[in-house]
């Protein structure tokens, strides 16, 4: 409690937006039909540089929220440093970093601190993200189903269209137990994700030098990776994705070179395997992983075979 027997902030919304000013009003929407109590949590809206008066917008929200806006030059692609501007003004104790676009469910703020409080060990949350990268035929049926004064209607929605987080696939191989996968930081995805705001600032917020789309978040998350703090998702801390034009059509080149960049900075075993192509197919971190340990075992199995139990 303050002074004055007001609840203090315990979550910092941190949103990095660029020219969405009509995705970023669905957003702070949604933030205002949150069940966690208004006086424990604050939003954060830094503009990278956008010419949409988003700052006119976010002023018509002063009555519904605790919301505060910076505008910061158009210098490129600069979502890290925007990021970093949040984190650093930020008064909770817990980061929630979420996208333009992006609608928390009604209880993702309430679900997230109760994550962080409930254990015993630094936390990094992955929201769950409905509808994220979904195939272009899919998009205007979805966006007619978009609530934002109401996401859990949209949330079913999304999922009778089986509109899922394109990480789904990875959840169905690998198990929701995220701290046990190889290389969780892969899937640390600045769209959704919380973390203790001491951890990023130990971490060393991201990295500025990442200036083009991608990377930036996957970095970070190696370093609280390394600084040992535990992944975890859950599927009711959840969110839906607004379908709209992507600034970038095609990601993979991008997402190559920001592999090769963050193995070049931190040579960890896991991140060797970035860029790695089995045979015709592009996989995962986590997938490349798994398949290419498959393959040493199988190896190793028909080498013992051969050698060790020949009658």
């Amino acid at each position: 409690m303050t002074e004055n027997g007001l609840k203090e902030i315990a979550i910092s919304v941190v949103i990095p937006t660029y020219n969405r000013k009509a995705l970023l009003e669905k957003t702070l929407r949604a933030l205002a039909q949150q069940t966690l109590a208004k006086s424990e949590f604050e939003v954060i809206v830094v503009d990278d540089g956008g010419e949409d008066d988003s700052e006119a917008l976010c002023r018509d929200y002063l009555n519904e929220l605790n919301i505060r806006y910076y505008w910061q030059p158009d210098r490129g692609f600069r979502a890290g440093k925007a990021r970093n501007i949040g984190i650093t003004a930020a008064e909770g104790s817990y980061i929630v970093l979420v996208d333009a676009g992006v609608l928390l469910h009604q209880h993702a703020l309430a679900r997230h601190l109760h994550t962080h409080r409930d254990s015993q060990f630094p936390v990094v949350c992955i929201g769950y993200v409905y509808g994220f990268e979904m195939p272009d035929a899919m998009l205007d049926n979805l966006n007619v189903f978009i609530n934002p004064n109401d996401v859990a209607a949209s949330v079913r929605y999304f999922q009778e269209m089986n509109a899922q987080d394109i990480r789904q696939s990875q959840y169905d191989e690998f198990g929701y137990n995220i701290s046990a996968w190889p290389a969780p930081f892969d899937i640390f995805w600045t769209c959704h994700v919380s973390a203790e705001k001491n951890a990023l600032l130990q971490a060393g917020l991201f990295d500025e030098a990442f200036n083009g789309w991608g990377g930036e978040d996957v970095d970070l998350g190696v370093r609280l990776f390394l600084q040992h703090n535990r992944f975890v998702v859950n599927k009711i801390i959840c969110s839906i994705h607004c379908p709209h034009q992507k600034h970038i059509a095609d990601h993979k080149h991008e997402s190559e070179n920001a592999g090769k960049k963050i193995h070049h900075k931190y040579q960890l075993w896991q991140t060797a395997f970035y860029g790695c192509d089995l045979g015709e197919s592009k996989f995962s971190l986590n997938k490349v992983i798994r398949c290419c340990a498959d393959q040493n075992r199988d190896e190793n199995h028909a080498f013992i075979r051969k050698y060790l139990y020949q009658p």
